[in-house]
């Protein structure tokens, strides 16, 4: 299938899937609008994000859609949906594929919500980010290029589960 065919079903899934969440999930009546775009690439079939000014989009991978188109509607659209759900509901408090999203993707019709893909990924398209180490007070932590930059732009603290500590860049890099 080729992209132009396949950007259309998607975008009609899509809102067919944010259609049933309205009707069906108790708080999602008034979803806010959702930009769609085909961009992403990599390992990922999808992402859903919000912005600090509230406009949200989801994100589809059109090399892994063009694969095996239906079983990607059937999986990662509602997948995609049910994430836009939960941020409306909950904002940050859910965890991303906790009990709130799994209860989502239930009402969405999927009966075993899991939270990756079985897609094969095509030559060519897996990246790999430079991990970054960072440590605390009692650990060493591996962050991604993408946790890195925010740390270094100022937009973001990661700080230890155990100790509490921010999380500071290690000298030895």
């Amino acid at each position: 299938m080729n992209y132009d065919t396949l950007r259309p079903r998607l975008r009609e899934a899509t809102e067919a899937c944010l259609a049933l969440a309205r009707s069906e999930i108790a708080g999602a009546g008034r979803l806010p609008p959702v930009a769609l775009r085909f961009d992403l690439r990599g390992q990922a079939a999808g992402q859903m994000r919000a912005s600090s000014r509230g406009r949200l989009e989801i994100r589809f991978n059109l090399a892994l859609a063009r694969q095996n188109p239906d079983a990607f509607i059937a999986q990662t659209v509602p997948h995609e949906v049910a994430h836009l759900v939960v941020w409306h509901k909950h904002g940050r408090k859910a965890r991303p594929h906790g009990p709130e999203w799994q209860a989502v993707m239930r009402q969405l019709g999927i009966s075993h919500p899991s939270r990756c893909h079985a897609f094969e990924i095509p030559d060519g398209e897996v990246r790999r980010q430079r991990r970054w180490r960072y440590r605390c007070a009692c650990h060493e932590f591996q962050l991604s290029t993408t946790r890195h930059n925010r740390i270094q732009r100022g937009e973001q603290t990661y700080s230890c589960r155990d100790c509490g500590e921010p999380l500071k860049l290690s000298p030895e890099q």
